[in-house]
């Protein structure tokens, strides 16, 4: 009898701690609903990008998707962050196709508040209607810049092309959003791992937990792979670097060559420093002078004097006769 009891003593304990635990656990998921916590990186990837069948994107947005994180996001029918479109060009319009990584897409400010959408806003002025139609897709490179180009972009007849560039799009295939995507693909093998997924995105909770831990293992490869954001940020000779990138924007011209299409690269700076000691100028120089000689526009900081000044001819668009007047 007195072993019964112990038994029953015990699982009584179980079951008082199991049930405080889900109660517990219930707070803390209607409190963080409440209060709109956002998991971040996370929270969106999970939402809005999906593998894709191309080999060479690996990944791509989700056609049809939203999510809320620090901002909204929206993913149109095409796949384009932005609202619906289609893809034969309404007569009359002009269209410009940005291409690029996070930067192009908008991570952490509104769709209004995007690069593609600002473009669109400055294009409109001069009266002519104007379609800016946002490709970027956060983690991509140049190479899968240009395969979005090739397999999707040039579907919508742009007028011109415009390459939102990062200097790491200049790193190989290695992008957080890349790893979120298969970690994802890797839980769905297992039945185990298919409830942790389906626990993942029915839980608030339980997606800022991952989100914690993931970025931190996130910080951890990225620092073992190579952070862009540090000194060895394409630690490659920069003739290394300028011929690698005539190569693949030689690529890209071709692409638009093919269909008359004029192209733009205009090069972001590598924010989270102070611009006097900017450590990139000549990696910036090199990125617009091998887009000039692959026949693109090119448009870039890349001055040795600061701030900038009218002498700098990377500060002003290429002398491009066909995106005049645009």
């Amino acid at each position: 009898m007195t072993s019964r009891g112990s038994i029953r003593r015990g699982l009584g304990s179980l079951a008082l701690a199991l049930a405080s635990l889900a109660v517990t656990l219930l707070v803390l998921e209607v409190g963080f609903r409440l209060a709109g916590v956002s998991v971040g990186t996370v929270q969106i990837n999970r939402a809005t990008v999906r593998r894709s069948g191309n080999p060479r994107l690996r990944f791509e947005l989700r056609p049809g998707s939203s999510v809320r994180a620090e901002v909204g996001y929206r993913v149109n029918a095409e796949g384009l962050r932005g609202p619906e479109t289609t893809v034969e060009k309404p007569a009359g319009v002009r269209r410009v196709a940005v291409l690029g990584d996070s930067i192009a897409f908008g991570y952490w400010v509104s769709e209004e508040q995007a690069f593609a959408h600002q473009l669109g806003l400055m294009l409109g002025e001069a009266g002519q209607p104007v379609e800016v139609l946002n490709f970027g897709v956060p983690g991509y490179n140049l190479e899968q810049e240009i395969e979005a180009l090739r397999t999707k972009a040039l579907d919508f007849a742009p007028d011109v092309v415009v390459v939102a560039f990062c200097l790491n799009d200049l790193e190989g295939l290695f992008s957080y959003e890349l790893g979120l995507v298969q970690d994802r693909a890797e839980r769905g093998r297992t039945w185990h791992g298919r409830l942790r997924e389906a626990l993942l995105g029915r839980s608030l909770l339980f997606s800022w937990i991952e989100y914690r831990f993931s970025e931190l293992e996130a910080r951890r490869s990225f620092v073992r792979a190579r952070n862009p954001w540090g000194a060895e940020l394409c630690s490659e000779a920069l003739d290394q670097q300028k011929a690698a990138l005539r190569a693949r924007l030689g690529e890209l011209r071709r692409l638009l060559a093919d269909r008359g299409i004029p192209g733009l690269v205009v090069v972001f700076p590598v924010l989270g420093s102070r611009f006097e000691r900017y450590p990139y100028r000549e990696l910036h120089r090199a990125v617009v002078e091998a887009a000039e000689e692959s026949g693109l526009g090119a448009l870039g900081w890349a001055c040795t004097g600061v701030p900038p000044g009218p002498d700098c001819r990377a500060c002003r668009p290429s002398d491009f006769p066909r995106l005049r007047g645009y």
